[in-house]
């Protein structure tokens, strides 16, 4: 039960400002809080029921994942890591050890003073002053106890539609992320190779701009190496450094991947039908001769150290191949000599389908697959072994991100698109009618 106090201050703390400097060198502190606490709170979160219909639930928590810095100098209390977004805060007990009486008031009434008690339940919400006085009564001290709560949900993924203002119609959408600025390329209306482009930071579009220097009728994926633009027409590997004007690189080849990571090295395939690579698109390796199934023409590439070594690196294609039902994986790694093709697993719901046109990213460490006409996101969380729908109701315990839709006006899109990923933490997505979402989530997200 909490006992009230009307805190009366001894004569003695009435004593000017250097009486008080003098008594402070010349003993030891006698009041102090040492160590500080939340107990157990509930958290709101907004679910689906069982009917899937919007709900509320509370989960409980505890501060013991937060810890309270207590600043002597400045006599402040506070958690540097915020307790989760919807954490309820006006009654809360608290764990507090120090020397001297601890007491504690409000901040809209600082007058009023309470004994303190670890059965309390202590309203945070209205701002805490926690009050110490050593056991002779001659020294006071007052902490700021501020709890910080997340003011937004982190693991949200938060959609935007950019101005659109000189993005044309294109088909055969590609899309490449360089620096601050994302990429896509296609061809217009009036079938003319197109890019467009934006900077993160300044927001505007520069567009649409006519591709020169590749032949009439190009239409294929565009890769981007060591900040150097390359595609693919009639055999012959083109580059570009603006993305806008391209030069020939080398002849026979019949198709690159684009690269959803920053690699050291580059992914092809020969008009002789071999895997090729090359760290400087001067010498290029023969890997080895095409494997059955493997995509021959346009894919993705992903490419990041092993979480157990990180001197070896992990490469994942992802593209179309002769299974009509499935999509294609493949696996290849530093030290190994040819890749391997990812065996599909029995049960249909947890694979990678092959449908009309299927994307994929690697963002906060996972594999995502964006399909034609679907709601949300499938993730690999074992680079594309299986692929969980990313459900935003969830039976039970689940390793996926539930919280990874599409955005509204996408959801259900039945035709071209292209998506990447920037150096913002954002994710981009373009459709072949003109229409640009930007979404991240929002721990994710760099200014």
């Amino acid at each position: 039960m909490r006992g009230r106090l009307f805190f009366l201050l001894p004569a003695v703390l009435f004593l000017s400002v250097s009486c008080l400097d003098e008594m402070e060198t010349t003993k030891s502190p006698q009041a102090a809080i040492t160590s500080f606490t939340l107990g157990y709170y509930n958290v709101m979160v907004h679910d689906l029921d069982i009917h899937r219909k919007d709900t509320v639930v509370h989960r409980r928590e505890g501060s013991y994942m937060f810890p309270f810095t207590i600043d002597q100098i400045n006599n402040r209390i506070y958690n540097e890591d915020s307790l989760s977004y919807g954490s309820v805060i006006n009654a809360v007990t608290t764990s507090v050890y120090g020397v001297g009486t601890i007491v504690y008031s409000y901040v809209d009434s600082p007058d009023s003073a309470y004994l303190w008690s670890s059965a309390d339940s202590i309203d945070f919400v209205r701002g805490v002053l926690f009050r110490v006085a050593s056991t002779d009564g001659s020294f006071l001290r007052t902490y700021t106890v501020d709890v910080n709560v997340r003011k937004v949900f982190p693991d949200s993924l938060v959609w935007s539609r950019p101005d659109t203002t000189g993005v044309p119609v294109m088909s055969g959408i590609s899309a490449a992320s360089r620096g601050d600025s994302v990429y896509f390329f296609g061809t217009d209306t009036l079938g003319t190779a197109t890019v467009s482009f934006r900077n993160s930071k300044s927001g505007a579009w520069n567009g649409a701009n006519a591709m020169t220097g590749l032949p009439a009728g190009w239409s294929n994926t565009v890769a981007l190496f060591k900040d150097v633009f390359y595609t693919v027409c009639e055999g012959t590997l083109y580059g570009s450094e603006d993305g806008i004007a391209w030069n020939t690189v080398r002849t026979g080849i019949k198709g690159v991947f684009s690269q959803g990571t920053e690699s050291d090295c580059f992914w092809a395939v020969s008009q002789d039908s071999n895997i090729i690579r090359t760290s400087d698109m001067s010498e290029w390796k023969t890997v080895q001769a095409l494997p059955s199934g493997f995509p021959d023409s346009t894919g993705v590439v992903f490419s990041y150290p092993l979480a157990t070594n990180k001197s070896i690196t992990r490469s994942v294609l992802i593209g179309p191949s002769d299974d009509t039902l499935h999509t294609s994986v493949w696996t290849i790694l530093s030290n190994d000599s040819v890749w391997s093709r990812v065996n599909t697993p029995a049960d249909e719901s947890i694979s990678l389908p092959a449908s009309g046109n299927i994307q994929a990213i690697r963002y906060d460490g996972a594999l995502f697959a964006l399909e034609e006409g679907a709601g949300s996101f499938r993730q690999s969380n074992d680079n594309g072994i299986t692929w969980y729908y990313c459900d935003r109701y969830a039976y039970d315990y689940s390793s996926w991100n539930r919280y990874m839709q599409y955005p509204d006006g996408f959801k259900g899109y039945g035709s071209e698109f292209a998506c990447v990923t920037d150096g913002k933490g954002s994710i981009w997505i373009m459709t072949d009618d003109g229409r640009v979402w930007r979404g991240a989530i929002n721990r994710l997200i760099k200014r």
